[in-house]
């Protein structure tokens, strides 16, 4: 999902590019060892770049914005996560960039979880989805800085300082649970 000052390299030239407008969740999901679940992904017309990012998506017409964060991560994921071990919002914020040909506007918020480290698979990816993912992996929360190519949110390793520091301040010594 790439930033406004990556418009330049990777927009599309034509005059009449289409702006889709929409608001999205984003899912920051913790391993018991603090590793973020990521997608690595591109855009399909710029296929060479490739980037890390949170899992997440568009909110549908109607729909709750923790029921589509849960089901987002179904989608991407193949986890059923109940709406009430999310943690949350932790941020919202407001995006613009290109994909696909079309400039996005995207108006986001974000939820974090804990759950125990498994094998991510897609449940239910459309097929702009399968075109764009490479592959869904855990990266080290706390080492996000390290990663050799671009992460985004570019804050996302706040958002995981920040997951971490609630539950231990929530939760007892030995738990890691934040309920």
């Amino acid at each position: 999902m790439p930033t406004p000052a990556d418009d330049a390299d990777t927009a599309d030239t034509a005059v009449d590019v289409e702006v889709v407008h929409r608001r999205a969740v984003r899912v920051v999901l913790l391993d018991e060892r603090d590793h973020v679940l990521m997608i690595h992904g591109c855009d399909p017309r710029n296929p060479q770049r490739t980037y890390w990012y949170s899992l997440g998506g568009g909110v549908e017409e109607g729909e709750d914005v923790r029921e589509a964060a849960v089901r987002e991560v179904w989608e991407e994921t193949g986890l059923r996560l109940p709406p009430e071990e999310l943690v949350g919002p932790l941020r919202e914020d407001f995006v613009v960039f290109p994909f696909d040909g079309r400039q996005i506007h995207q108006q986001q918020v974000f939820f974090g979880a804990r759950t125990t480290r498994f094998e991510a698979a897609p449940a239910a990816f459309e097929e702009l989805e399968e075109r764009s993912t490479i592959t869904i992996d855990w990266l080290p929360g706390r080492a996000l800085g390290q990663v050799a190519e671009t992460v985004f949110p570019e804050f996302l390793a706040e958002l995981v300082e920040d997951l971490v520091a609630r539950e231990a301040a929530t939760s007892a010594p030995t738990s890691q649970n934040w309920l």
